[in-house]
């Protein structure tokens, strides 16, 4: 068997930003400089003769351009294969294992430069260092299976990858089971590889300081590349969050499951303890495989859900605007980064007709002037009676829906509020067109529209399954989102009440003059929570959900300085097996778009703390009184 070495597809430079806009970041690899190409991934590097495998790198340093022909330069070091162009990311090695590898190594840059990753995962963590203009040739046996990355650092940080000049330098390393042919496995499943830039120098125009670049395989959108898939297909994806921010992974639509975790060093088949959610969080140099099925036609997006990471401030050479996003009304305008675009062609079956509703819910955006700089203004708010709410009616969050599972709902959104809006169906599993992204939801001639100011949109959904979900706005996020357009969404199941044993606890962010500042957490909608109360001897279900826009929220239940225990039982809505349904210390980290439910059994009365740390920038931590009483 032999792979030869492929030849990167460079392609010619768009003729002008609205044709990318037009075509939606369709095109496989662009990066407007013929000397450094993006990398979709498809191709394999080196070549691969019986158990043998060669491959020549080099270390260069050249000019990036991850957004557009307009944008500013981005100077950057990366890998090549001797004779090619220079990749971001970096060539793609992918062997069975039992492979004999020969690796050269040439590094160009001025710099001393230390290479991680390139030897078998059984053994130990090897690097070799290169001084400039240093070659030198390693052998291995690559004999453990799974998802790794090779990569290069030539700064002194104390950081696992790189920020700034050394953060491209980041390739993936794949080993298939033993007799796997590894050009029919990469084009029978996708890599994305998730990378980062961070300037030096702060950005005024920014509201998140220093000017920072987001990257999949290469690309920023509108430019990453556009997925598309056949309804029933079966899909698997390998993620790698090769850089060094936290990136938690949303897929609009649908579930995914995730089969393995890991790091560039280790990776670990779940097996039973796989779990269906529709939010994964990566750590810096997290990976993840995961395997979903396109169940749905139409347009959908996986993206990160940290808000200054798919941002449209984000774009190089573009000057950020506040409230941008009441002048455009589609995807294209409003989001930059990370983000990904997926379109799911329908099958010759037709598409099952609308039910008729037996339900129908009116919800209004509302606004009111924000009482204090950087407090929240605007809200969702259900229409309860006869009488529409108040414009400037307030609620925080916003008002909890309560649907019924397989029970087929429309939702009438009224926008009262002085801005545009659309709004998001949270880990729901509904027709693409009600998803929530305006301009792209749908599909073919019918897609969603934005919802102007004294406008309305019509939402459809028969919740498949009962759990934990948010609902939330899906545009201006940085504004709306830290505005307070977001609220919980709770199915219950086929004829279940609500339970007086069962808590909501919504963890969002406290809004501040600027994102740049620590951010604390907002618990229920109030910086100052109120006490929870919960009753000695008796199961509660405590239903969390995390809708910041920036901050992880670590929480515990703690007695005292104790740590108590609770049994975890469902995230993103979708129930734990029996087997996933272990106590455990009482302490969750959850990334913004997570849910998670939990049991806890308090044994006597007393007083406990729910703590919640906000992790963006300095810790905040806010505490909130749990008052246990005796049964009555």
């Amino acid at each position: 068997m032999t792979l030869p070495s492929p030849r990167p597809r460079a392609h010619a430079p768009f003729l002008a930003l609205l044709v990318v806009l037009s075509t939606l970041g369709a095109r496989n690899s662009s990066t407007y400089v013929a000397d450094l190409t993006s990398n979709d991934q498809r191709q394999i590097a080196g070549t691969l003769r019986d158990d043998n495998y060669s491959l020549a790198l080099e270390l260069r340093r050249l000019t990036w351009r991850p957004n557009a022909p307009s944008a500013l330069d981005v100077d950057v070091a990366a890998f090549a294969e001797v004779g090619e162009s220079a990749t971001v990311p970096g060539p793609l090695i992918r062997v069975p294992a039992g492979t004999h590898l020969r690796i050269t190594i040439r590094n160009t840059l001025a710099e001393r430069a230390t290479v991680h990753g390139l030897h078998d995962h059984d053994g130990p963590r090897d690097s070799v260092s290169l001084t400039p203009g240093e070659t030198r040739e390693l052998r291995f046996v690559a004999q453990r299976v799974g998802t790794f990355a090779y990569f290069a650092r030539t700064t002194a940080t104390p950081t696992l990858l790189g920020r700034r000049d050394d953060s491209q330098l980041v390739a993936a390393f794949i080993v298939d089971p033993a007799g796997t042919d590894p050009g029919v496995a990469n084009a029978r499943e996708r890599l994305l590889i998730i990378t980062a830039w961070d300037d030096s120098l702060a950005n005024p125009a920014s509201p998140y300081g220093p000017r920072q670049v987001y990257a999949i395989n290469g690309q920023s959108w509108p430019f990453t590349e556009r997925l598309t898939y056949n309804q029933g297909d079966s899909i698997r994806w390998r993620v790698l969050n090769l850089s060094q921010h936290v990136h938690p992974m949303h897929l609009h639509g649908t579930y995914f499951r995730v089969q393995s975790r890991g790091t560039p060093f280790t990776d670990t088949a779940l097996g039973d303890t796989s779990r269906l959610v529709v939010t994964e969080y990566l750590g810096a140099g997290g990976t993840m495989m995961v395997d979903w099925k396109a169940e749905r036609a139409g347009n959908w997006l996986f993206h990160c859900h940290t808000i200054n990471h798919i941002d449209e401030a984000l774009r190089l050479g573009e000057v950020a605007r506040a409230n941008a996003h009441a002048n455009h009304g589609t995807v294209t305008d409003v989001m930059a980064g990370l983000v990904t675009a997926i379109s799911v062609r329908p099958s010759s079956v037709a598409e099952e007709p609308e039910v008729t509703p037996r339900r129908r819910l009116r919800l209004f955006v509302t606004e009111r002037p924000a009482p204090v700089r950087g407090s929240p203004s605007l809200a969702y708010v259900l229409q309860r009676d006869e009488r529409e709410p108040a414009r400037d009616s307030v609620e925080l969050p916003g008002s909890t829906l309560e649907l019924q599972q397989d029970e087929p709902t429309v939702i009438t959104v009224v926008n009262r509020s002085r801005q545009p809006t659309a709004v998001h169906w949270h880990g729901m599993e509904l027709e693409s067109f009600y998803d929530g992204v305006a301009g792209w939801s749908g599909g073919g001639t019918r897609v969603a529209p934005i919802i102007a100011p004294d406008d309305s949109f019509v939402v459809h959904m028969t919740p498949p399954r009962a759990g934990t979900f948010i609902y939330h706005t899906h545009a201006g996020e940085l504004a709306q989102l830290t505005g307070g357009l977001y609220g919980a969404m709770i199915v219950r199941a086929r004829d279940h009440r609500p339970d007086a044993n069962e808590r909501v606890v919504v963890l969002a962010d406290s809004t501040a003059d600027s994102i740049r500042a620590p951010v604390g957490s907002m618990i229920n909608g109030r910086r100052n929570p109120v006490p929870i109360d919960l009753t000695a001897g008796r199961t509660h279900r405590i239903r969390f959900i995390s809708i910041g826009a920036v901050a992880l929220k670590r929480v515990r239940l703690l007695e005292g300085d104790a740590i108590l225990q609770w049994i975890p039982v469902a995230k993103d809505g979708a129930e734990y097996t029996s087997a996933q349904r272990v106590r455990r210390s009482a302490e969750q980290v959850l990334a913004p778009g997570e849910t998670m439910d939990v049991l806890v059994t308090p044994t006597r009365a007393g007083t406990l703390v729910l703590e919640v740390t906000s992790a963006y920038g300095p810790p905040v931590t806010t505490r909130v009184e749990v008052r246990v009483e005796e049964p009555r």
